[in-house]
């Protein structure tokens, strides 16, 4: 067994070298500890996590099931690994994309109503402050309109906050 994992670090240290990366940057781009690289490659670390070894495949290009093999993964986990990791990756940047379209696209949608809601507290101030000159407007009314104005000063904050919460 020490000679699979021996020819397992072995195999992803050459690699890794070939592709002029350091175990930092790998472990960088592998989403793991440098220690962790380290550890492969000298043969401590005896059984990978399929993640690690489909990032293996993915940024040294070594073949993934080849890996499984080598460690010892059977045949099954492989074939899971192999299916549910390759969908991730694939729909993992659609999905970024769709998210990163989305927050675009709500952003847009707050600082439009945030605009729309400043223009309509522009317009209400005015006729706020007309409306507490007239002597004759019911106090009922004039409520009305003062918790109208004061809905419309907490909209205004309120999409500021979104916009920094960004």
């Amino acid at each position: 067994m020490k000679k699979n994992e021996t020819a397992l670090g072995d195999i992803v240290k050459k690699a890794r070298k070939e592709k002029k990366l350091s175990a930092r940057k790998l472990a960088e781009l592998c989403e793991v500890s440098h220690t962790e690289i380290n550890n492969i490659e000298k043969g401590i670390r005896v059984r990978p996590a399929l993640l690690t070894l489909k990032n293996f495949e993915k940024y040294l290009g070594l073949d993934y099931i080849k890996l499984c093999k080598l460690v010892g993964y059977s045949e099954d986990i492989i074939k899971y690994g192999d299916e549910n990791i390759v969908i991730s990756y694939e729909k993992y940047d659609k999905i970024l994309q769709d998210y990163r379209r989305e927050i675009k696209h709500a952003v847009f949608l707050v600082e439009s109503k945030k605009r729309l809601g400043k223009r309509i507290k522009e317009s209400f101030d005015v006729i706020n402050k007309f409306i507490e000159t007239l002597d004759d407007v019911p106090e009922d009314v004039k409520k009305e309109i003062r918790w109208i104005y004061n809905d419309l000063k907490n909209i205004d904050t309120k999409y500021e906050s979104l916009m920094h919460e960004r």
